[in-house]
């Protein structure tokens, strides 16, 4: 015979369902309900079970999770379990949020074949990693009087001091420190033995004081008095890297149907149909002819990676706190960073556009403006061309950018003079391909020449610091990202091939967004350099390109009066 003990504080409708099927399939069952449910729910509740002789209901208690007062409601229970039905072999304790995955049949059979087994997990505190998130041994060595949940910033206030002050409590005489999961399934010899313990009320004591004792008090106690004993479970459940028990949905049915274990936990309330299936007198023809436990050991393991890492460039809300998850602030795919050589080629954006695989930017980035590609106001996945939302999360703004459009290649263009908090982010992604016009400044001082000439000399002081500092903490700051740089006079002596040797080391997907062509030099260029080279700048970076732009302007005219 089957005794259940119940735990239920909330959705009591579900609970009488599990109830009333555990009574009508021969179970012993005893339910408590958290003292803090009013008598309305209660009184619904009793109406919804009815009357049922293999059914009771224990002493209430106010229940907090994490305190010993969990651990009061089961003994409570149990003391009525076995006063009721002292025939009863096996006790199974579950929530109000589990349900039979096999017939309760099965688990007689199971029971009767293992007379005398405990089912409970129970491990060594001390050498077993059981625990994924928060307090392991010192759940007992120190004292938790105060509910977790309830008092957060005093009860780590009380750790922190407690470990200052070296606190190390002594366990009981005769026990040692265990763990494990709090649905189990134990033999009457075994709980009796425990009941009837003449050390209980101090075990109790010590306890009381620890946290989330319902996964020590009954392990502990187990590993004392058990024969035989294994860590099996007999209800299905998994948790998360968090340490979070994943909640099963109508769309894992497959799943649990093919599931190892007698009972699931933890079944959302509005899964109706799970609740059809597994309530149902005929579940034994709904099964298959065997579990498959590989297979979903496989797919909690992808579940896991997958919760761990996210999937690269998908920012999640559970990822926005910091950078403890792996590739947290990743992107999804590779795209290009054009920084100055829009000078050259005006027209590469148009160039681009016009491919319905690519998609070239303007400044995404730029201080004072986000320039979409056609200047749109929002992008794909409504993202907002203001300036304030970008410049909030500016990794996030990023990242979804290339999320939401990333099967197709996009570039943008990019002025690292400007400093931004981005380029830190630019300079170390993996995706990241920067191509730099390494002399772009020069390009950047034409306009001023043309405007003031007499302005020229001070322009350059100033521009030539500027870019150093530029060049310095690009340096620096690289890692990881891939910077391509290209000058001015590679390009005007050796042309479109300078740039497809660059093309071809860019990841494939990407290449199509370097489609430069139509190099262009302003009038009156070859003036600006010698203009240029008569202030402070670099000769070995102005003096060369002379000659070079003469000859160019000079080819480019004999081209126009050919054409």
């Amino acid at each position: 015979m089957i005794g259940v003990v119940l735990l239920a504080h909330e959705q009591l409708w579900r609970t009488a369902q599990l109830a009333k099927h555990l009574t009508r399939q021969g179970c012993r069952v005893v339910v408590h309900i958290d003292a803090r449910v009013g008598d309305e729910e209660l009184d619904k509740l009793h109406s919804a079970m009815g009357g049922s002789d293999n059914l009771a209901f224990a002493p209430r208690h106010r229940c907090d999770w994490g305190t010993f007062s969990l651990v009061e409601a089961s003994l409570g229970a149990l003391r009525l379990l076995f006063e009721r039905w002292p025939d009863v072999s096996h006790v199974v304790q579950l929530s109000g949020s589990c349900l039979p995955i096999k017939p309760i049949a099965a688990l007689e059979a199971h029971l009767a074949a293992h007379q005398g087994v405990d089912f409970i997990e129970s491990v060594d505190v001390e050498t077993d990693p059981w625990v994924i998130d928060g307090l392991s041994i010192e759940r007992f060595t120190l004292y938790h009087p105060l509910p977790w949940r309830r008092f957060r910033r005093s009860f780590d206030a009380l750790v922190a001091i407690q470990r200052r002050l070296g606190i190390k409590r002594k366990m009981p005489a005769g026990l040692h420190p265990r763990i494990g999961s709090q649905w189990w399934a134990l033999s009457a010899e075994t709980l009796r033995a425990i009941l009837a313990d003449p050390n209980l009320p101090e075990y109790c004591t010590f306890f009381r004081r620890t946290w989330i004792p319902d996964e020590s008090f009954f392990q502990t106690l187990a590993a004392k008095h058990s024969t035989k004993s294994t860590s099996t479970p007999l209800t299905f459940v998994r948790f998360d890297p968090q340490g979070k028990p994943y909640v099963f949905y109508d769309d894992h049915l497959d799943l649990l149907l093919h599931a190892e274990g007698f009972f699931a936990r933890k079944i959302w309330r509005g899964a109706n149909q799970l609740y059809r299936v597994f309530l149902n007198p005929r579940l034994t023809d709904l099964l298959p002819s065997k579990s498959d436990g590989g297979r979903l050991t496989a797919r909690f393991e992808r579940a896991q990676t997958r919760h761990i890492n996210g999937r690269k460039g998908l920012i999640s809300q559970g990822r926005h706190p910091g950078r403890r998850m792996t590739h947290q602030h990743e992107t999804a795919c590779p795209y290009l960073v054009i920084d100055g050589l829009q000078v050259l080629y005006p027209d590469h954006a148009k160039r681009v556009n016009q491919n319905d695989r690519t998609i070239a930017h303007g400044q995404l980035f730029h201080p004072e403006r986000v320039d979409f590609v056609d200047n749109a106001a929002n992008f794909t996945g409504n993202l907002s061309a203001s300036t304030a939302i970008r410049d909030h999360k500016p990794v996030h703004f990023l990242s979804k950018l290339i999320w939401v459009e990333r099967r197709r290649a996009q570039c943008f263009l990019h002025d690292f003079g400007h400093d931004v908090p981005i380029d830190g982010f630019l300079l170390r992604d993996p995706n990241a391909h920067i191509l730099r016009l390494q002399d772009a400044w020069i390009h950047d001082l034409y306009a001023t020449w043309a405007d003031d000439p007499a302005s020229l000399a001070q322009a350059v002081s100033a521009r030539l610091a500027k870019e150093a500092a530029t060049r310095a903490r690009i340096e620096a700051a690289l890692d990881g990202a891939h910077l391509h740089v290209v000058r001015t006079r590679t390009l005007l002596s050796e042309g479109t091939a300078a740039l497809q040797q660059v093309v071809e080391t860019l990841p494939e997907k990407i290449q199509p967004c370097a489609d430069f062509s139509g190099l262009h030099l302003p009038e009156r260029f070859a003036e600006y350099l010698e203009a240029l080279a008569s202030t402070d700048a670099p000769e070995d970076e102005v003096q060369p390109l002379i000659g070079d732009v003469a000859r160019y302007e000079e080819m480019t005219r004999v081209l126009r009066r050919k054409t």
